[in-house]
């Protein structure tokens, strides 16, 4: 099984645990992953807020290349794979920048949570999984790109997606049930709103406190960075510590297929998960 890959920007500074873990996790299971050449930012998050053209011509060059490699498209990141997916509809919609970008709708664009839930991934991953994750019980936090806007995402289930649950079952991660799996996090409000990112982030880790989780398990990179940067913050504001993992799906899939590199992924973590596995006898 071979995609083509969009790593974005994110990818390649902040969340390089991400890129890490879906590369090293994805070979593991067979599945390919060839780089887009020459890739560009796709506008994330701020250009579809300040340029109408900029916000499809942006990723629509990448999605040019990736059609001429043949393959569907992955993008890992939640904002890139909406940017992705939102630009390849706008093509269909508007004659201009259709002759520009003449993208022909030969490739699907595929979030790293669709990928991972694939029937054939799925199969490969049940049977290469080296241990189970019994006794970890985990939130599974899809956050707003990954189910919104409705309309360029189209997921299964706006109000509870269970892609990302499923897998976590396969690998024998206990999923709790608990409301907030779609609730906004503050996004790109992370700088302009600190305050607001405070709040919101409280209330998702109170929840998941509360029914009992050990971490919460993302795929964007905005959510997992404002979830683990923010815990000092709240702390502070709650009068109470703070201290909750925020995994990315692709490590969790890592600590189940036994990769040896999990160990460096975990030391990019604000608030280090290690402890936390090593005690269940993950790490």
């Amino acid at each position: 099984m071979e995609f083509s890959y969009y790593p974005g920007c994110s990818l390649k500074g902040s969340a390089q645990e991400l890129d890490e873990s879906f590369r090293s996790v994805s070979e593991k299971l067979g599945v390919v992953l060839r780089e887009i050449p020459d890739w560009t930012c796709c506008g994330a998050s701020s250009a579809h807020f300040v340029d109408h053209y900029l916000e499809a011509a942006l990723p629509a060059g990448d999605l040019l290349k990736a059609e001429r490699m043949g393959h569907d498209v992955v993008a890992p990141c939640a904002g890139c794979h909406v940017r992705m997916k939102a630009a390849s509809q706008r093509i269909f919609k508007e004659p201009e920048l259709a002759r520009q970008f003449p993208f022909q709708g030969k490739i699907k664009v595929m979030s790293g949570i669709e990928m991972f839930h694939l029937g054939e991934v799925m199969k490969q991953l049940k049977e290469r999984k080296v241990k189970s994750l019994e006794g970890l019980k985990v939130v599974p936090y899809y956050g707003c790109l990954a189910v919104r806007p409705i309309e360029v995402v189209e997921p299964e289930d706006p109000e509870n997606p269970i892609q990302m649950d499923e897998v976590l079952e396969l690998m024998g991660a206990e999923v709790l049930s608990w409301p907030y799996k779609t609730d906004c996090c503050g996004g790109s409000l992370a700088l302009t709103r600190t305050d607001l990112v405070v709040k919101l982030s409280q209330k998702l880790l109170d929840m998941a406190r509360s029914v009992g989780a050990d971490a919460l398990v993302t795929m964007c990179p905005m959510c997992q960075a404002n979830l683990d940067t923010r815990q000092v913050d709240i702390s502070k504001a709650a009068g109470r510590v703070y201290h909750m993992p925020i995994l990315y799906l692709s490590e969790v899939i890592g600590l189940a297929l036994n990769d040896p590199r999990a160990g460096s992924w975990f030391e990019k973590h604000i608030v280090s998960p290690k402890n936390m596995l090593a005690s269940k006898g993950l790490l």
